[in-house]
């Protein structure tokens, strides 16, 4: 046995429509085919993808829980930063040092930390705020 890959998130919410919307305008995913489980929810795609990364469960309750933060590779790293100044959302950008890596971290609806990794990007030293997410 081996792992190949990882399979997808689940996120489950009690504010549905926000982490739709969140997980659309950072990082354009889309709600797509879902099979008609009896709870509600949306299983979201990436730009052109025919595969679900994200599922997101819709819940009366949430349970607590172990989580840290989900990471996703994205590229365009002024434009996602843009989207992130526009919702006044609090944020963390770094460089990571010692890789060609930058790393934009906030939080959704849910309080869930997110995390938007950009490879041979370059941000401004005026754009870097360091480890500043409540």
């Amino acid at each position: 046995m081996s792992v190949i890959t990882l399979d997808h998130v689940t996120i489950r919410t009690t504010e549905l429509a926000a982490t739709l919307e969140f997980y659309e305008r950072f990082f354009r995913l889309r709600p797509g085919f879902r099979p008609p489980f009896p709870t509600g929810g949306a299983w979201l795609y990436a730009e052109g993808g025919d595969y679900p990364i994200l599922h997101v469960i819709e819940t009366d309750v949430l349970q607590p829980g172990m989580r840290d933060h989900v990471a996703f590779r994205v590229s365009g790293l002024p434009e996602y930063l843009d989207r992130v100044k526009a919702a006044g959302t609090a944020y963390m950008a770094i460089t990571v040092p010692e890789t060609n890596l930058v790393q934009v971290q906030h939080r959704d609806p849910n309080g869930l930390l997110v995390e938007a990794t950009f490879e041979n990007e370059i941000i401004q030293p005026e754009e870097v705020r360091d480890f500043a997410v409540p």
